[in-house]
């Protein structure tokens, strides 16, 4: 049985990098959270954006132009949402 992905856990400074898919948008939290990225030059640390599978190519990069649909908000210590429906 194939495991269904609906989002995916891409990060990286300078090179997109997928850390994998989930089925939903709880466990692509977790793997973001798990996956917790230092970003060079004062940056600080950073969590992995999740990116709705529509939004991504078959390998799991975000197609151009796509946005994040779900991203870490550093500032205020919680996930923002981009949906727009």
């Amino acid at each position: 049985m194939k495991k269904e992905i609906n989002f995916y856990v891409i990060g990286g400074q300078y090179f997109n990098y997928c850390y994998g898919g989930t089925k939903t948008l709880t466990g692509a939290k977790r793997l973001a959270t798990k996956n917790e990225e230092y970003w060079d030059n004062w940056a600080g640390w950073h969590k992995p954006a999740i990116f709705r599978k529509e939004d991504c190519d078959a390998n799991g990069n975000p197609k151009y132009g796509a946005l994040a649909a779900v991203f870490w908000d550093r500032w205020n210590k919680r996930w923002e949402e981009n949906y727009e429906d």
